[in-house]
C-alpha cells in the first residue's frame, strides 16, 4: 500500500477509542478496509458490544472511503445513517469495509459492512454526507 492520508494524520480521539486501523485502501474505487478492536468497556448487559459502539465503527468507516477517494481534500459530514445489526459483536478484532457507492459536488453516499474474522457479516449501515473541503 502506498503512503496514505491516513499515514500523515493521527487518529483522532473517537475512531482511536474504537481501536481503529487502517489496513487497506483503494483510492480509486473509493473503498477502505478497516480494523477495529472494541473491548470491554464497549459492552452492554448482554455481554456484547453496545450497538452505538458499533453504529460508530461502520460510520468510521464509511467517512474515510471518502477521505481516501480525495486523497484527504475532502471529508463527509453525516446528514442521516441507517444501521442494520444482523449478528451480535463480540469483543475481539472486527473488519469494516465501506464503499463511496456515489457522490455528487455536494453529497456522498455511502455504505459499510462489519466482519468477524471468520468473515461473518454483523452489521451494515447507508448513509448520506454533505461533503466538506479539509484543506
Amino acid at each position: 500500500m502506498s503512503e496514505s492520508f491516513f499515514d500523515k494524520h493521527p487518529v483522532p480521539p473517537a475512531p482511536k477509542t474504537l481501536g481503529w486501523e487502517l489496513l487497506n485502501e483503494f483510492p480509486s474505487e473509493g473503498r477502505i478496509e478497516i480494523a477495529f478492536h472494541p473491548n470491554e468497556t464497549m459492552l452492554n448487559p448482554r455481554g456484547t458490544i453496545q450497538g452505538g459502539f458499533v453504529a460508530a465503527m461502520l460510520d468510521d468507516t464509511m467517512g474515510p472511503s471518502l477521505v481516501s477517494m480525495t486523497h484527504g481534500k475532502e471529508a463527509p459530514i453525516t446528514m442521516d445513517m441507517n444501521v442494520t445489526f444482523i449478528h451480535p459483536v463480540l469483543v475481539g478484532r472486527v473488519i469494516g469495509r465501506g464503499r463511496v457507492v456515489s457522490r455528487t459536488k455536494a453529497t456522498a453516499f455511502l455504505e459499510a459492512e462489519l466482519f468477524d474474522e471468520s468473515e461473518k457479516l454483523l452489521a451494515r449501515a447507508t448513509s448520506t454526507a454533505r461533503i466538506v473541503s479539509i484543506e
